[in-house]
């Protein structure tokens, strides 16, 4: 019978993980999504422009309701998602073809570009802009960093990652794995600094309004920073 422990593989170096895999990565990526997703429930309607299952709960909540207004406010996070996955899809494949591009570090400039023109172009953009750009956004990240440390996670919802704690620390002390333990407490942090976001953008949208966004840029820079490094010096 399969143990639990052989679900759960873990890798036993750091040799052959990426620094996009690695936790503090993670940590960041997560800190970055909460953050954005907080900033736009709080300044864009109680939008969200990553957790798309929240929108949908809101879309036909409107909908059974009457309010089509509001309903139609919500399916513009969830259309411009999509195509943030389908551009991410096929920017990918032609990275992948043009192997002087790294997607990793493609996919972090474009994260940071598109947070920053956001922010620059939000007192003068249609109302939409910045929910749809910021979903755009958050597609590009989900798809592009899928794991941490070899494992599968989101950076962008957290139930799984919640449950994965749980399941990762309980079986670490149960059956005195080292290696599992520390995958749950990496997932601890990854959930904490998600929260972290939250907390952050609420209180500095709460206090400057949508001119809050330019608070996440250098977290995405110093983000930035570490892929550049590892592909200029392969660290």
């Amino acid at each position: 019978m399969t143990s639990v422990t052989e679900t759960f593989e873990v890798p036993e170096t750091n040799d052959n993980i990426r620094i996009f895999e690695r936790a503090r990565v993670a940590v960041q990526l997560t800190f970055i999504s909460g953050f954005l997703d907080a900033y736009t429930f709080s300044t864009q309607g109680e939008r969200f422009a990553g957790i798309q299952t929240g929108n949908a709960i809101y879309l036909m909540k409107s909908l059974a309701q009457g309010n089509f207004a509001a309903t139609t406010s919500y399916l513009f996070p969830i259309c411009a998602f999509i195509c943030g996955a389908i551009f991410t899809y096929f920017a990918r494949k032609f990275a992948i073809a043009h192997r002087h591009l790294r997607w990793h570090a493609t996919a972090g400039a474009i994260i940071f570009i598109g947070v920053l023109l956001t922010a620059l172009t939000s007192s003068f953009a249609p109302p939409q802009w910045i929910i749809m750009s910021l979903a755009f956004i958050s597609a590009v990240q989900l798809e592009s960093f899928k794991k941490m440390r070899g494992a599968p996670y989101t950076n962008i919802m957290m139930t799984g990652n919640i449950k994965n704690m749980a399941v990762f620390i309980a079986q670490g002390l149960v059956e005195k794995n080292g290696a599992v333990l520390k995958r749950g407490v990496n997932t601890l942090f990854v959930v904490l600094s998600f929260c972290l976001g939250v907390f952050i953008a609420t209180i500095l949208a709460n206090w400057t309004g949508e001119k809050a966004l330019y608070a996440v840029l250098p977290v995405i820079l110093i983000f930035n920073v570490m892929l550049y490094l590892e592909n200029r010096f392969k660290i």
